[in-house]
């Protein structure tokens, strides 16, 4: 005898990764209909214990029975179904984001490229990234914390690389030349989802198109089956509607759905991107984005960088937050320390304070500049992009958006 209990399952009508569903009362042939995936756990009475059916299993009964899963369990009390041991998880986690210089880490300056031996002797001028060490005495696993989390530097993503004595943020160190604000945030993936990320190289980018780039494809270091596939661009966080895995080993990016211009002229006084454009260039031609030569001096960048995640299940949402009384203050009454987006893609540190019952997340980034980004004049046919401020409205304010990344909770 069995007994229905509860379900994980994965909807094929509206892509929101894992969900914990309570199937109890649609019937057999909706399920089959509903979801791509599901997971079914139920009490087997004979040996008292918890077991999983998958629906894979039972897929065509399921579609000519006319009943609820209860109902078609009591028809097989007398047959031994397909199950495994193996039970999905039963809450939901979230990846947080974390200001590490508030969790006892220390930032130095750093070179992944030498020895431990010879980190010490470094120092800003001279070394290219920035090396993250544990300062509160307590024991840390730094290859745990790079296979588990992205990191962050004024808002950027930066690739992470470790040792058993650090975690090194790669070109960090040179971001810091460019804006020395320096923060280091982390965005903690633990139980969610494992993660690997790789670096870009000229012979993995291949072109399409004449004249113009509009769109193109990489070829995949690994293989993306049953993967997640995200990437960096730019420092930029680049999900699933630019990024998609066409093939085992491929993935387009459409990269009409990018403003080039906006990303590089915002990221440029804020990060080294002095590989990809000159950091005093204020203007340039239209075409500029949509080169070859933009494209592989981009992706090959080291701010640009494949994200491959183990969970292929993950779901994703942007939820907008209201401005609260403050130019750079949102309310909201989350409580999880959930990654914070701004309308240009950056995730910036914010600092939590609390009223009555509101939480209130405070940045620092100033306003959104306002780029003139038209003509020079009637000759100019509106062929350059200008990086001035527009003359009748300079500025504006970013949207807030909370970034909720979440799985049902993951084993190893």
């Amino acid at each position: 005898m069995y007994t229905y209990k509860r379900a994980v399952g994965i909807n094929q009508l509206f892509p929101r990764g894992e969900e914990l569903v309570d199937i109890s009362t649609l019937t057999t042939r909706v399920l089959v209909s509903t979801y791509r995936e599901l997971k079914i756990v139920v009490t087997d009475s004979l040996y008292s214990r918890d077991v999983t059916i998958d629906m894979q299993d039972y897929r065509n009964q399921f579609s000519v029975f006319n009943g609820t899963i209860q109902q078609w369990l009591d028809t097989m009390a007398s047959t031994v179904l397909k199950t495994s041991n193996t039970l999905p998880g039963t809450e939901y986690r979230w990846v947080t984001c974390h200001d590490i210089q508030y969790e006892w880490f220390t930032l130095f300056p750093g070179n992944a490229a030498q020895g431990d031996d010879k980190q010490d002797l470094l120092d800003i001028h001279n070394a290219p990234d920035i090396r993250v060490i544990k300062t509160d005495k307590t024991a840390v696993d730094y290859d745990e914390l790079v296979n588990r989390g992205l990191w962050t530097y004024n808002g950027h993503l930066v690739r992470g690389v470790s040792d058993k004595k650090a975690v090194y943020l790669l070109n960090a160190g040179k971001h810091f030349h460019v804006n020395d604000n320096c923060h280091v945030t982390y965005l903690n993936f633990n139980t969610v989802s494992k993660l690997k990320t790789y670096a870009i190289k000229e012979t993995d980018i291949e072109f399409e198109g004449n004249d113009e780039y509009i769109y193109l494809h990489l070829r995949a270091p690994v293989s993306l089956k049953s993967k997640t596939l995200w990437m960096s661009i730019g420092g930029r966080l680049t999900l699933n509607d630019i990024v998609e895995s066409v093939s085992d080993r491929m993935v387009v990016i459409r990269t009409e759905k990018m403003d080039m211009f906006n990303r590089i002229f915002d990221s440029k006084g804020m990060i080294d991107l002095s590989a990809v454009i000159d950091e005093e260039r204020e203007v340039v031609g239209k075409d500029f984005f949509r080169t070859k030569d933009f494209w592989v001096k981009l992706l090959t960048d080291p701010s640009s960088f494949f994200i491959v995640l183990d969970n292929p299940n993950l779901y994703v949402s942007l939820d907008q937050l209201s401005t609260y009384q403050y130019p750079f203050t949102y309310h909201t009454e989350e409580q999880r320390h959930v990654p914070l987006m701004l309308s240009n893609g950056l995730l910036p540190k914010y600092y939590t304070r609390k009223i009555i019952n509101r939480r209130l997340l405070d940045i620092d980034l100033g306003t959104k500049k306002n780029y003139l980004n038209k003509t020079t004049g009637i000759a100019n046919g509106g062929n350059l992009h200008h990086g001035y401020n527009s003359r009748f409205k300079p500025s504006s304010l970013f949207n807030g958006y909370l970034l909720y990344i979440r799985s049902v909770i993951q084993g190893d």
